[in-house]
């Protein structure tokens, strides 16, 4: 009985925990960058460097080199990691806003588009689990856990993007309900 109530407790405090790192990801929204500008400067190269930051063969090169010690490593990966959580941020930002304009765009609609609803929902809880899962992948990726592939949230992203771009961004639209 003890076991069961464990676990419970364990799901309900995942459970929990998801929900708040979901309305903190969602939160990450600037409002004056849903413009038309913003989204023809768009662009999914600024992103290229977060495959690389964390990049094993880095720091075994460094490790090889003459007058290494394992305090110039660590410092290396406490930057890298660093700097691969502010890409995180910037590309969950990015993502926002692309949502934030896919949902106005359903809402100046003249046809209904319930089925992009909901498969905007979908995109997001798929983009913010993964964006979870990347950021335990990170925590944990001194402890030897070197398997970080970011492509699927990049994939994503890109994704939303195309999508607005398919459904005819107007960017007047946007810019005039923000």
């Amino acid at each position: 009985m003890t076991i069961l109530i464990s676990a419970f407790a364990v799901v309900a405090f995942l459970i929990a925990a998801f929900i708040v790192l979901f309305v903190r990801l969602a939160s990450r929204l600037d409002n004056q960058a849903s413009t038309a500008e913003w989204f023809e400067s768009f662009s999914m190269e600024s992103f290229a460097p977060m495959a690389r930051l964390l990049d094993q063969s880095d720091f075994e090169f460094l490790s090889r080199q003459p007058g290494y010690r394992p305090e110039i490593g660590s410092r290396l990966l406490k930057e890298r990691k660093s700097l691969f959580l502010s890409f995180l941020r910037l590309l969950t930002g990015d993502f926002n806003q692309l949502l934030r304009i896919a949902r106005l765009m359903i809402v100046h609609s003249t046809e209904d588009r319930a089925e992009f609803a909901k498969a905007l929902w979908r995109q997001q809880v798929t983009f913010y689990f993964t964006v979870c899962a990347v950021r335990v992948r990170v925590a944990l990726y001194p402890f030897g856990w070197t398997s970080l592939d970011v492509s699927k949230l990049t994939r994503a992203l890109e994704n939303m993007r195309d999508q607005v771009a398919q459904l005819g961004f107007q960017p007047m639209t946007v810019a005039q309900s923000a």
